[in-house]
């Protein structure tokens, strides 16, 4: 587990978005990761790909305000290039201390650029450590796992997710973005046929979206809504509330 500071006191040159044409050649068979290819179109990649991303990011921000606690601590796990660090930076308290997680070191570099130019006097750490392996949470009023419970392995998810409740303070909330599988095989195979309508939509090819879901059909395991809200409940979370649903994915805010 390696910690890296991102704090200064002057802005750094904006990290440069690149459009996403990762799948638009043919391609060997391979899983996802998250290596340098990704991260430099990962911006571009998710507001094509995530339905009404930049809508889930504000409304995150906005939750933030009655929830972020002044003196305590955020963190986003999974936090990839720091979008939604970013987003709660001007919405709450400068004394709030933010904590960025994320296996890949390609992803956080580029969070800390983003933080470092962006981000300017507020006290954040980055932690380079696999999700599958645990995480220690201590002092928290929020916790994010914006898109990324569906990268950790089922096996280890209920685990996680009770370390989680036990670092929040009491009404801190945990925000869940998960894509997910329909409570029936009819509407999960019309949700994902309306999202890949959405994906062609937004630029990509037919090749591009074929050849990403094969790469990521051993990677993301995304789970019914019902049963990612009732492993909330199951840890010991007091209320489960969506507050986002598009066909197949959802937004979940958990208080404990």
């Amino acid at each position: 587990m390696k910690h890296v500071k991102a704090r200064s006191q002057a802005a750094s040159p904006a990290v440069a978005e690149v459009s996403d044409a990762i799948f638009s050649q043919p391609q060997p068979p391979a899983d996802f990761t998250f290596g340098e290819k990704v991260a430099a179109v990962f911006d571009d990649m998710l507001d094509r790909s995530i339905p009404f991303y930049q809508e889930i990011q504000r409304m995150i921000g906005e939750m933030a305000t009655d929830v972020a606690v002044d003196g305590t601590n955020i963190y986003d796990l999974g936090c990839a290039t720091g979008n939604t660090l970013l987003r709660l930076h001007p919405v709450v308290p400068r004394r709030i201390r933010f904590v960025g997680v994320d296996y890949s070191e390609q992803m956080l570099k580029r969070c800390r650029e983003k933080l470092t130019g962006h981000a300017t006097g507020r006290d954040c750490e980055l932690i380079c450590a696999d999700l599958n392996q645990g995480v220690h949470i201590e002092n928290a009023s929020m916790v994010l796992l914006v898109l990324t419970l569906q990268f950790v392995r089922p096996l280890y998810r209920d685990t996680l997710i009770k370390s989680i409740l036990q670092g929040l303070n009491d009404n801190g909330a945990l925000i869940l973005v998960e894509k997910v599988l329909g409570e029936d095989s009819l509407f999960n195979r019309l949700f994902i046929r309306y999202y890949y309508e959405m994906k062609k939509r937004n630029g990509y090819s037919e090749m591009e979206i074929s050849q990403k879901r094969e790469a990521l059909e051993n990677v993301l395991v995304p789970y019914k809504l019902m049963e990612n809200r009732e492993m909330l409940l199951r840890a010991g979370f007091r209320y489960c509330e969506v507050f986002f649903k598009w066909y197949n994915f959802c937004g979940i805010i958990a208080l404990k």
